[in-house]
C-alpha cells in the first residue's frame, strides 16, 4: 500500500510540471542585424560568439499553473505553439521569444559583439552581458541587470534589482543610462573616460571615489548632481528612484 501510495505520489509530482530544452540556431548574422531576446520569466546570459552564428540553448520548466491550463472547451491543454521559445530571423533581425506559457527559462545566447542587442524579462529574473562591443538595451521588471567588461553605449533598466554597469571603454560613442526602482546602480569606470555624468537619487545617496567634482543642477526642473570626466562627452544618465547610486573606479 505504501509502495503505490509513494509510485502515485511521484507521478503526479512528474506530470504538475514539464520541462523542455532545446538549442536554436541561425547564421550568417552581422552588424546591420538587431538582436531581441524577450522571455516572461527566468534567466538571460548573453556572450560573444566566435562566428557569425546566434545561438540561444533553452531551457524551460513549466510548473503546476501549466499544468491545469484548460481551453474555452474545458479539455487540458498538453502543449500549445505559446508554449514552445522561437528563434526567427528577418532582413535585419533576429528574435528570440519564451512566452509566458513557456515557463520558468533558462536562457544562453552567444552572438556576434557587433550585433545591437536588446534584453527583456518581463517578470522575475536577471539578465547579465558580458564583453559586449555594441550598444544594449535591458529591462528586467524582478531581477539586477549586470553588464561586465561593456565598451558599448548601454541603456539598463532593472525594476526590482540592481543596476550593475562594469564600462572598460576608453571612451563612450553615445548618451547612456542606468534605471533602478528597487535595488541599487553600480557603476565601475576604468580610468575617467570622456563622459558627463548625471546622477540622481531619491531617497538614497550618490557615493563615489573619482575626484570629478559633482556640482547640483536644475535640469528638467528636477535636481541633480553632475560631473565632468576628462572634459566632457556623451552624457551617461544614473537614476534611482528609491535607493543609491554608486559610482567606482575599476581595474
Amino acid at each position: 500500500m505504501k509502495k503505490r501510495l509513494f509510485i502515485t505520489l511521484l507521478m503526479s509530482t512528474l506530470a504538475a510540471t514539464a520541462s523542455h530544452a532545446d538549442v536554436l540556431s541561425v547564421d550568417n548574422v552581422t552588424s546591420d542585424f538587431r538582436l531581441f531576446i524577450t522571455v516572461w520569466e527566468g534567466e538571460i546570459d548573453l556572450k560573444p560568439a566566435s562566428d557569425d552564428k546566434v545561438r540561444v540553448d533553452v531551457e524551460c520548466e513549466q510548473g503546476n499553473d501549466a499544468a491545469r491550463e484548460v481551453n474555452e472547451q474545458g479539455l487540458r491543454v498538453i502543449s500549445s505553439d505559446q508554449s514552445l521559445p522561437e528563434l526567427r530571423k528577418s532582413d535585419d533581425k533576429v528574435t528570440f521569444k519564451a512566452a509566458e506559457q513557456a515557463g520558468v527559462c533558462q536562457i544562453e545566447v552567444t552572438a556576434p559583439q557587433s550585433v545591437r542587442t536588446q534584453l527583456r524579462i518581463n517578470d522575475k529574473g536577471k539578465i547579465t552581458v558580458s564583453n559586449w562591443r555594441a550598444r544594449v538595451t535591458t529591462w528586467s521588471a524582478g531581477g539586477d541587470v549586470t553588464l561586465l567588461d561593456h565598451q558599448a553605449p548601454f541603456s539598463v533598466t532593472a525594476m526590482s534589482g540592481d543596476a550593475n554597469i562594469e564600462y572598460r571603454g576608453a571612451t563612450l560613442e553615445a548618451d547612456s543610462a542606468a534605471t533602478a526602482a528597487n535595488g541599487v546602480v553600480k557603476l565601475s569606470l576604468a580610468g575617467e573616460p570622456p563622459m558627463t555624468l548625471r546622477t540622481q537619487a531619491r531617497w538614497g545617496e550618490v557615493a563615489t571615489d573619482l575626484d570629478a567634482e559633482f556640482k547640483r543642477e536644475q535640469i528638467d526642473n528636477a535636481s541633480w548632481s553632475v560631473a565632468t570626466l576628462a572634459g566632457g562627452g556623451p552624457i551617461v544618465t544614473l537614476r534611482n528612484l528609491n535607493s543609491d547610486i554608486v559610482i567606482t573606479r575599476g581595474d
